[in-house]
């Protein structure tokens, strides 16, 4: 076997897609059903904003998300402190998240086994509940909980544990997307409204569990049915499915090359920590390993993989921990009061992974508490 693909996520679809088909390769996954249950807010920014979000990104075709993948598509965020509400244009793709992974990963012509548990990873060899593979290069794209990170000593990186209901009947604004702070709710993370269309939503929180001593599914029931500024939108809705996660909130992996082995999405912390967004940078992080490999099989470096990651993500994705260390900064004192100071600009800014000169301007004197 040429290439393993080891989870089939968002990363290992889009690894899968950009493989050549001159290689042996498999993609293997637990789910009996890729892609489901779906564990996120199933948003991704459209192609303008991730050109704000990745500058100088190689290929923002990425982002031209099919229709046949859109449950629903927003145009603005409503942000709301529990004390202001700051109203800004973003565009985002509302996707069926299970139906892209499963479209993408079929479509790119390898071969997925599914139902395939990985056990372990020793001495290049992946032993998985079906079998041990011996791969000339392995692609972990196994998520947040990575056996094989694990097992290679690279998994040190800090989680967030999440929640989310989809709820039917929701009675808010079907092109906005609802983001909420407040300790009341979601201690040093956010909850969210994401209207899927026809009156159904994701609604979630994310939980660390350092900020508060309840547990993420008395927060998110709060926030359902007692929060002012999220119940007024829930009081006829239904809850349809339930799910829970972790996320990585940390900086990423300074390297993602092991040997043979690449990590590629949550497996490497690459995500954007202060929003927990994952699906757009394990999209670029799938296809840029698909392509390393494709290289390295003609004769490149699989080292290359690290140069071009942090090329394109590495600065967005730092500038994110950043954001996310002050605001921690800020809950831990009881200082997230002073978010009110903030413009809507300043807010739709630090979404696209920016420090906003208010922020620049304070935070060499915060960075002395960091």
């Amino acid at each position: 076997m040429d290439v393993v693909v080891a989870g089939v996520g968002i990363a290992g679809a889009f690894a899968l897609r950009s493989l050549s088909n001159e290689l042996s390769v498999i993609g293997i996954d637990k789910r009996e059903k890729l892609g489901f249950p779906v564990k996120c807010g199933e948003i991704i920014p459209t192609r303008k904003e991730m050109e704000s979000l990745l500058p100088g990104l190689y290929d923002y075709s990425l982002f031209d998300i099919p229709k046949r993948f859109e449950s629903n598509r927003t145009r603005r965020v409503c942000f709301n402190t529990g004390k202001r509400e700051f109203w800004f244009d973003f565009e985002f793709h509302v996707v069926r998240r299970d139906e892209m992974i499963q479209t993408v990963a079929l479509e790119s012509g390898h071969k997925v086994e599914t139902k395939t548990v990985i056990r372990g990873f020793r001495d290049g060899r992946l032993i998985t509940s079906k079998g041990i593979y011996q791969p000339k290069v392995l692609l972990a794209c196994d998520g947040a909980n990575s056996r094989i990170a694990k097992d290679l000593g690279f998994w040190k990186y800090e989680l967030s544990s999440a929640k989310q209901y989809v709820m039917k009947g929701v009675e808010c604004e079907e092109d906005t997307v609802y983001m909420f702070i407040g300790k009341e709710i979601a201690p040093g993370a956010y909850a969210w409204i994401i209207p899927k269309g026809n009156g159904y939503a994701n609604v979630g929180v994310g939980f660390r569990r350092e900020f508060s001593n309840e547990s993420v599914h008395i927060a998110l029931e709060r926030f359902v049915r007692d929060y002012p500024y999220s119940s007024c939108f829930l009081k006829r809705a239904e809850i349809t499915s339930k799910i829970g996660a972790v996320v990585p909130i940390d900086r990423p992996l300074n390297k993602a090359v092991k040997g043979n082995v690449l990590f590629a999405g949550d497996s490497a912390s690459m995500i954007i920590s202060h929003t927990g967004g994952g699906i757009p940078i394990a999209m670029v992080a799938g296809d840029l390993a698909g392509k390393v490999v494709n290289s390295y099989f003609e004769g490149g470096s699989l080292e290359e993989y690290d140069l071009l990651w942090k090329k394109y993500l590495y600065e967005p994705l730092k500038k994110a921990y950043s954001i996310r260390r002050l605001w921690d900064f800020l809950v831990r004192n009881d200082l997230l009061k002073l978010i009110n100071l903030a413009s809507a600009r300043d807010i739709e800014e630090i979404l696209h992974c920016k420090i906003p000169l208010k922020l620049r301007l304070l935070y060499p004197l915060l960075s002395l508490f960091l």
